[in-house]
């Protein structure tokens, strides 16, 4: 829950005494969009406040920055808002990251970092961050997923060059191959469906295994994994031979990132 609303919690406030968050998910705004939602608002005026709390310079936006950068460009002096000062510091940013995926404002990286940092601030598994957003845990697995990829493809992806399930497909593979397949996906207009066949068909030509051939998991090694990669966050592959010796691998994707997986998994240096 995020607290209750006051009961007269519509007011007007000036634009000039208004920042955006810190903890704001969002950080692209097409100039053209909010050109359009600029005109409409000088036609119409803002239909829906915006949120902000309290805060000795000012208030704070919570939700509705781009209405409110728009409220500028319109020449607007005030802009109706609702202030929740009732609220914690982690209950702002779900309130903020709820209200952009529910409009769908974000872009892909934008949404994979906003559910990352709420995974952390709560410790939620994949299925716990679905429910608390409002979507299936395979959309937050999906977005997660993008967070493995190497910065110049997110930012294709960011950009509406690759979609997301090219996007899905490279962050499978290892970092060094990331840039030169989205290239290749761009260069040659390649269906989701031709990159999985091209990956699979690099793949059996690496292990020289025949066509067609593809090692099988048990469906208890992989419920396995999607429940390790739930409870920690991170992507997880386990495999074994027929005497039961295998592997399991972790995958993170910076040093910071391997950090958090060690305090997670309760290391500690000395």
């Amino acid at each position: 829950m995020l607290g209750k609303p006051s009961p007269d919690p519509v007011r007007l406030i000036p634009v000039d005494l208004i920042r955006p968050g810190s903890q704001q998910a969002r950080r692209r705004f097409d100039p053209d969009t909010l050109a359009d939602l600029a005109e409409s608002i000088r036609a119409s005026g803002v239909v829906q406040p915006i949120v902000l709390r309290t805060r000795v310079w000012g208030f704070e936006l919570l939700a509705g920055e781009r209405r409110w950068r728009a409220a500028q460009q319109a020449g607007l002096h005030d802009i109706p808002a609702i202030v929740r000062d009732d609220l914690s510091e982690s209950e702002a940013f779900v309130l903020g990251l709820v209200e952009n995926l529910q409009r769908e404002s974000l872009s892909p990286m934008e949404t994979a970092a906003g559910i990352k940092r709420l995974g952390e601030i709560f410790t939620l598994t994949h299925e716990q961050l679905g429910r608390r957003i409002g979507k299936s845990r395979e959309y937050v697995s999906n977005y997660l997923r993008l967070l493995n990829l190497a910065p110049e493809v997110g930012a294709l992806v960011n950009e509406g060059h690759l979609h997301l399930g090219h996007a899905k497909v490279i962050a499978g593979l290892p970092m060094r191959e990331h840039v030169a397949t989205a290239d290749e996906v761009i260069r040659l207009k390649l269906t989701v469906r031709q990159l999985e066949r091209r990956v699979a068909q690099r793949r059996r030509a690496a292990t020289g295994s025949k066509p067609g051939f593809r090692p099988a998991k048990s469906g208890d090694i992989a419920l396995l994994e999607r429940e390790l990669s739930d409870q920690i966050g991170y992507p997880v592959s386990v495999s074994s031979d027929r005497g039961g010796e295998g592997e399991l691998r972790i995958r993170f994707h910076s040093l910071e990132e391997l950090d958090g997986l060690l305090e997670r998994l309760g290391y500690r240096s000395r």
